[in-house]
């Protein structure tokens, strides 16, 4: 694997599951990591178990749409630069369209598809700034294929899909800004809870 020495990558819902593992592994490669979930105290935990110095922990809930731009501006001033944004929080949901209320449509949307499209609003004036970067979306096999009982969820990934291609039509050739849309099928985790 690459040497990620001097590369600053910010995880979001860093403290569980894929989020935890990718600040494991990507710290031991030599990255500086900032870690973004809700729990201040899992992300300490998370960060206290990586290699190397200079992790930043910044708790942020993304439903909490002005905490976005103001936690990448407080980050910024910590860290410089974010040179990769993986957008990995998220939540799965299994209901149907006709169980499920308003208010949880709004939420799914809201965690799994404007989270991603807020956090990677965010980032890109910094991107673009440098003239790199890499935004790498955590989606599902859901997002390739819908499911039967889990719609809503799909849809949500359907879009994440959509945003990722979108922006890499025209951001990658234009800024070096590169966009990685990954689609994991299951994973013994906490994430359905």
């Amino acid at each position: 694997m690459k040497d990620l020495n001097n590369k600053t990558i910010w995880i979001t819902g860093a403290s569980d599951g894929i989020g935890k593992e990718l600040a494991i592994q990507l710290a031991e490669l030599g990255a500086k990591i900032i870690l973004t979930a809700r729990s201040t105290d899992k992300l300490n935990a998370v960060k206290d178990s990586l290699k190397g110095t200079g992790h930043i922990v910044y708790p942020m809930d993304l439903l909490k749409v002005a905490e976005i731009p103001e936690g990448v501006a407080e980050v910024l001033s910590q860290a410089g630069t974010v040179d990769v944004l993986i957008n990995n929080a998220g939540s799965g949901f299994a209901k149907t369209t006709e169980h499920a209320t308003e208010e949880e449509v709004e939420w799914l949307t809201n965690v799994n598809y404007f989270g991603v499209v807020r956090c990677t609003k965010a980032v890109l004036p910094v991107m673009r700034k440098q003239k790199s970067g890499h935004v790498i979306n955590i989606s599902s096999v859901g997002g390739l294929v819908g499911q039967p009982f889990n719609e809503l969820y799909c849809a949500t990934k359907f879009a994440v899909e959509g945003f990722t291609e979108s922006l890499a039509a025209y951001l990658t050739t234009a800024f070096n800004i590169n966009f990685t849309a990954v689609e994991p099928g299951g994973i013994k985790s906490a994430f359905m809870d």
